[in-house]
């Protein structure tokens, strides 16, 4: 963060003015203090001119020593010496011109104060910013003291970013050894003003990124690595700042964190990671809360060897819930988390079951033998391509099975039923994004009667977007796509899609069913999370080209292939006509879609799955049509897009 001060003085022209004036005043006072001690005559005009000499001469010594191009939030022993010799430089020149105006003792007194007016601002500078003084002794990173030979030998690198990070990296960087030469600093965008960083140069902005490149190439001094520093990056994103970089063949990191550098030397950097790329932060999670509300509980979990169920598995058994129970249709899938929580979590009881949530028997037995106080049901077909042509199964998983489980939850008097649904639900163009509306509408159905007749079970469903690296996402097969050599595909260059990370979709459940559980907006309504704005699946694949040390369109092509079977350019996470309420979650809020009543929503699935079961297909469709009306309107606009797949912003125009 910028200290007050030093956005005031953030240009060398400031900088020299504070100094002109602090060191006038301080010639001046020394003067006026050693004629009074010494009992000479005073003479106002005299010192004036002395102090005025003394100034600007200092002044100048500091400009063609580069003394102003340091910003003085970093002020560190490498500018103090600096700051130093032009003080006693200055003392000199006056005393060389009026030596027999003073005693020698007097000149020391001047050079003294001299020397103390300067640091003055610098000082306080530094301390405003929140620095120690332990921290101002430290050497100084001078490349300069470095022999031809060992420069040579290491990685050259440019730090992207200029401010606090950096700062204490490079102070860091003197207690051990790193094998990468700080070859110059690039600013976002050059608001500090300073031109150099404890003797690093500032290069330019991140603009002229390409030329400062050329230059260096030119020079045989070619950059081998780009370190972002993690200090403001000016109002771009990570990946807008990655898109700069697109141009130059370098290795790209990530300094660690200011409070990771003293503890790792300053040489441990780590690999840009995807969920640097989400446009937004993390968002917040109430752990002690929740681990108040799970801590002894018996918690089911369907879905459980998936990636979402996975997560929410690991989240919750960190809880110390008294049992965890694990459903799951695939026995491989089961296997591997049952045992990893053995590994990880051994005092936590555990029950692993195969279950096939399309069973309603089954699950009733489960409900039954076990008696989950918590279910999170994450059990679901969720691939958009699979369940377009298999319609009856995609129905028969995510409405009947959804129907089941929370059946089961009523029935067994569970506290709370967690359903995971998805952004696809909102204006559904396909069968799956149908399905799970379905299934919503279901649910709330059920929340609202469980409400109607003071029922033990409460009813939250949880909406959120695609999740980074979840099995069958795109960022897994453009890694597969890359180790095969390429090319990565996209089906449009300006599909877009809302991202989250698995443990932040994790938590986001859980955080939900906090608030779920409570009275107010949460009524009928579906949990979304606010995740910031969309990303575009081009960019995407850019970005993960770039993080593997190739550059885009020039060692690995991107090739689109045009949108797949009801598959939209863009995504929403709540209807046009839905009411978005606030929570006491800051990045929770409540979409109100169209309600359907209990007797009307059971009528509408023994109807549907009467047709699935007979492997209807077509009849399925229909009726999910009927059921979900939006679903039919939207369908018909992504098979528009379909046919003419290139047509920029195609849906949204229409939507809008």
């Amino acid at each position: 963060m910028f200290s007050e001060s030093d956005r005031v003085l953030n240009n060398p022209a400031k900088r020299a003015a504070v100094d002109l004036v602090v060191i006038f005043l301080g010639v001046t006072v020394c003067c006026l203090l050693v004629q009074s001690l010494s009992g000479l005559p005073k003479n106002p005009m005299l010192i004036l001119a002395m102090a005025g000499v003394a100034s600007a001469a200092h002044i100048g010594f500091l400009y063609f020593r580069g003394g102003y191009r340091s910003a003085w939030r970093f002020f560190s022993a490498h500018d103090g010496l600096t700051c130093a010799g032009a003080s006693l430089l200055a003392t000199g020149l006056i005393a060389a011109i009026w030596y027999s105006v003073l005693p020698a003792a007097g000149w020391l007194v001047i050079a003294i104060g001299t020397t103390l007016a300067a640091f003055v601002p610098r000082v306080m500078t530094r301390i405003a910013s929140s620095y120690s003084l332990v921290d101002f002794a430290a050497t100084p990173a001078d490349a300069a003291a470095e022999t031809q030979e060992t420069q040579d030998q290491q990685k050259r690198a440019l730090m992207i970013g200029f401010g606090d990070n950096l700062e204490s990296f490079l102070r860091a960087q003197r207690k051990r050894h790193v094998d990468f030469e700080v070859s110059g600093i690039i600013d976002i965008n050059g608001v500090d003003g300073a031109t150099n960083l404890r003797g690093i140069p500032v290069l330019g902005t991140i603009n002229d990124l390409n030329t400062i490149v050329e230059k260096m190439t030119a020079k045989g001094r070619a950059p081998d690595m780009l370190i972002l520093t993690r200090d403001q990056l000016g109002g771009y994103s990570v990946a807008e700042i990655l898109a700069k970089l697109d141009g130059v063949d370098a290795h790209i990191a990530w300094l660690p964190r200011m409070d990771q550098l003293e503890l790792n030397g300053g040489d441990k950097l780590r690999p840009i990671e995807l969920e640097d790329l989400l446009p937004r932060p993390a968002k917040s999670f109430d752990a002690l809360a929740c681990q108040a509300l799970l801590e002894g509980s018996r918690v089911l979990v369907t879905g459980a060897g998936g990636s979402i169920g996975s997560e929410l598995v690991r989240q919750i058994t960190s809880l110390m819930p008294s049992e965890i129970i694990l459903a799951d249709a695939s026995e491989h899938a089961l296997y591997q988390i049952d045992r990893e929580v053995s590994v990880s979590f051994p005092s936590v009881k555990r029950v692993s079951s195969i279950l096939d949530v399309r069973d309603r028997d089954a699950v009733m037995r489960l409900m039954q033998r076990e008696r989950p106080e918590f279910v999170f049901h994450a059990a679901a077909l969720k691939h958009v391509p699979i369940v377009e042509g298999q319609p009856c199964e995609g129905l028969l998983t995510n409405v009947v099975g959804s129907q089941n489980v929370a059946d089961a939850a009523s029935e067994y008097n569970v506290r709370t039923m967690v359903m995971v649904s998805t952004d696809k639900a909102v204006n559904p163009a396909n069968v799956m994004g149908a399905t799970k509306r379905l299934a919503e509408a279901y649910c709330q159905a059920m929340d609202a009667e469980a409400r109607d007749r003071s029922g033990a079970t409460r009813f939250v469903t949880v909406r959120f977007g695609n999740v980074l690296g979840s099995s069958g996402s795109v960022v897994p097969l453009f890694q597969r796509q890359l180790e095969q050599g390429g090319p990565l595909t996209v089906t449009h260059p300006d599909v877009e899609r809302f991202f989250m990370t698995i443990p932040e979709a994790s938590r986001l459940i859980l955080e939900a069913m906090l608030q779920g559980m409570g009275d107010g907006n949460a009524e009928q309504g579906i949990f979304v999370l606010d995740m910031g704005e969309p990303v575009k699946i081009n960019d995407l694949a850019r970005q993960v080209i770039r993080l593997s040390g190739l550059r885009p369109d020039v060692d690995v092509k991107i090739v689109y292939t045009g949108l797949r079977p009801g598959e939209k350019l863009y995504e929403e996470l709540m209807h046009e006509s839905e009411n978005l309420l606030p929570t006491d979650h800051p990045s929770l809020m409540v979409a109100c879609p169209r309600f359907v009543q209990l007797k009307t929503v059971r009528s509408q699935v023994a109807n549907i799955t009467e047709a699935a079961r007979k492997g209807d297909g077509d009849e399925v469709v229909r009726l999910l049509k009927v059921y979900i009306p939006e679903f039919d309107a939207t369908s018909n606009e992504a098979k528009k897009a379909q046919s003419a797949p290139f047509v920029l912003h195609e849906l949204r125009d229409q939507a809008s």
